[in-house]
């Protein structure tokens, strides 16, 4: 009899562990939840071309802490590169982000269509840091431009939600801007 149960117990577990397989399997692969927090100052940049050819493209950039949003722990850096920066609907910019992300497993590079919108009402982080824009991006093609180590050759999608603090920024080399910005990139 205790063989029995034994075997039932070894069959059930080999049928959890099939399944969870099979159900990551079916999710499409790793999730990264990355938090890009902290306040960088403007520096000029280049990006990997955003249309056709193969010319780099201008951009300014802000180097920040990367932090693993699921336990806080600072798992890196990241640059995040705007170009193409115009003015969009009430009041706001359409710009393209490129986003590098520094990690020990490798470097990850994402891009997408981001809006940036100034707040409605105060809104301040839980660090104290006030905020004056809403910022955001996602699409269902992949926004994987590039990666070494874990990540070379991966696709993927990501969604940005971010928060900024823009009060101090002109647009002048050398003027920060503080960043609370969450990234869910899903990769293939």
């Amino acid at each position: 009899m205790k063989v029995k149960t034994v075997i039932m117990v070894c069959i059930s577990i080999c049928l959890c562990f099939s399944f969870s397989s099979y159900a990551a399997g079916k999710a499409g692969g790793k999730i990264l939840v990355l938090n890009l927090v902290g306040s960088g100052e403007m520096y000029l940049g280049k990006v990997p071309a955003i249309g056709e050819g193969e010319e780099e493209d201008d951009a300014i950039c802000f180097d920040v802490d990367l932090v693993n949003a699921k336990n806080g722990q600072k798992i890196g850096t990241a640059t995040d590169c705007l170009s193409e920066v115009s003015d969009g609907d009430m009041g706001g910019k359409a710009l393209v982000g490129t986003s590098y992300f520094y990690m020990h497993q490798g470097m990850l590079i994402t891009r997408g269509r981001t809006t940036v919108q100034p707040t409605n009402h105060d809104i301040v982080t839980t660090s104290g840091q006030m905020i004056t824009h809403i910022t955001g991006a996602a699409g269902t093609d992949n926004a994987i431009i590039g990666g070494t180590g874990r990540f070379a050759g991966r696709t993927g999608t990501v969604r940005l939600s971010g928060l900024v603090d823009m009060s101090a920024f002109d647009g002048n080399v050398g003027d920060p801007i503080a960043f609370d910005c969450l990234f869910v990139i899903t990769l293939d």
